[in-house]
């Protein structure tokens, strides 16, 4: 049995995904040993050369699961549900594994049986930008000194939205005990299971680089309203499933966060011409905190500007 399980969904990507499975398959131990892992490679329905590539590969490591398209978080849960190993991390196909991705948070989760969750930080390249430039941290690094000095739950989850996944080493407890990634979510299931791993269990986070992240202009991470969107229906699944982690976080510090979250969406909307959108947005940040004299004014804008229509 592996020691841990490297779920990579992937979804027409051949001509990133070698090199990007290359960067696991050469994760080494502190001593130059190979890490002891497994690699499921669950193909999302790929029309491309994806199948061929899985098919032609001389990699004992590497479990390919070839099923229909249904989106990425049905294709995690494929491969969590055909993981061996008793821990589990995420990889996305188009990015690269940095030395250590394994090999820290491993040693760490045997040295802190308590712990259930790691992670680590990571490189957010520039668009279409070369993977081996330094690019700039995910989480930067006046908050990752906060994080890294404690052991963090539900709240900095929240706050800080660590949900890049390829930056987490799970227990398979945890997972199991949490459930699947909701496939509703397009494009934040991987932060919606981070907050309800995160509930129940306890996470650190090392100030360790564990990946390259490339992004892309055409990708649907780029689509600013539906981010805001998902974002806004996650904060309010939670509070709707888990009411005693909302009641931690404090409904004062919901309802600002929350307000805030439709008043970006507002202006992203009215941005793009949609005035009625984004009034309609401006109302739910105003019903939510109804004394924001921010708020007041813009909807006073928003009527004088653009009328009722």
């Amino acid at each position: 049995m592996p020691k841990v399980s490297v779920i990579v969904p992937t979804y027409n990507r051949a001509h990133v995904l070698r090199g990007s499975l290359a960067s696991l398959f050469e994760q080494r131990n502190p001593d130059g040993t190979p890490v002891d892992l497994e690699v499921i490679v669950v193909d999302d329905g790929s029309t491309d050369d994806t199948p061929a590539l899985l098919a032609d590969w001389d990699e004992p490591r590497l479990r390919p699961l070839i099923r229909p398209h249904a989106g990425i978080a049905a294709s995690r849960n494929a491969g969590v549900a055909a993981a061996r190993a008793p821990f589990i991390a995420f990889h996305d196909s188009d990015d690269l594994a940095l030395a250590g991705r394994l090999a820290v948070p491993l040693e760490y989760l045997r040295a802190h049986p308590d712990i259930d969750l790691v992670i680590q930080n990571g490189r957010m390249l520039s668009l279409d930008d070369d993977p081996t430039a330094p690019g700039e941290p995910w989480i930067a690094p006046t908050v990752a000194r906060t994080l890294a000095a404690r052991s963090i739950g539900f709240g900095e989850v929240f706050r800080w939205n660590l949900g890049q996944l390829q930056g987490m080493c799970f227990t398979r407890r945890s997972l199991e005990a949490t459930g699947p990634l909701d496939p509703s979510f397009d494009i934040l299931d991987d932060l919606d299971l981070v907050l309800r791993v995160a509930i129940r269990f306890r996470a650190v986070f090392l100030d360790v680089p564990a990946f390259a992240y490339r992004r892309h202009s055409g990708g649907i991470a780029r689509n600013r309203e539906k981010v805001r969107a998902e974002s806004i229906r996650l904060a309010d699944k939670l509070a709707r499933e888990f009411p005693e982690a909302m009641a931690k976080l404090g409904p004062g510090t919901f309802a600002r966060r929350q307000a805030r979250r439709w008043a970006k969406l507002a202006e992203i909307r009215l941005g793009e011409g949609d005035a009625p959108g984004a009034r309609a947005a401006l109302d739910k940040a105003r019903a939510l905190r109804p004394a924001h004299l921010g708020y007041r004014m813009r909807a006073l804008w928003l009527r004088l500007r653009h009328g009722r229509g």
